[in-house]
């Protein structure tokens, strides 16, 4: 069993240094427990949206995160229907981020425990099997 601290700042950091941050998302600030940013969509009409991210909890291989945007947008996200993707669903205003599926896909090794945010650190508990 391991114990991993590390602040939404570092997974953020981790996450451009892969490459895993489209270039759809842009003005990335962190702001206590949350995680602010600009969304641009290109499709038909340009619009930028700036949504904010905030964890709300880990229980049964599952990361829940709650999505606040302005009004407008949220009355839209409120009636949109979205696909479930291989690893994450969203029904407004949580998404959820099937974390352990995806860790068993990907790896065989790492295995997670527990998740919790407290005093800006998320104290990640893994094991192996």
């Amino acid at each position: 069993m391991a114990e991993i601290r590390i602040t939404i700042s570092e997974i953020i950091d981790i996450c451009i240094a892969n490459n895993l941050i489209p270039d759809s998302i842009s003005n990335i600030v962190i702001l206590g427990e949350s995680i602010k940013f600009r969304y641009k969509n290109v499709r038909s009409i340009p619009v930028n949206v700036d949504l904010e991210i905030n964890y709300k909890d880990y229980n049964n291989g599952k990361l829940f995160l709650e999505i606040q945007t302005n009004w407008i947008i949220d009355k839209y996200l409120h009636f949109k229907k979205f696909k479930t993707l291989q690893y994450f669903q969203y029904e407004h205003p949580v998404i959820t981020f099937f974390l352990q599926q995806l860790l068993k896909d990907k790896t065989e090794i790492v295995h997670i425990e527990n998740i919790n945010f407290k005093n800006g650190y998320f104290k990640i508990r893994t094991f192996n099997e």
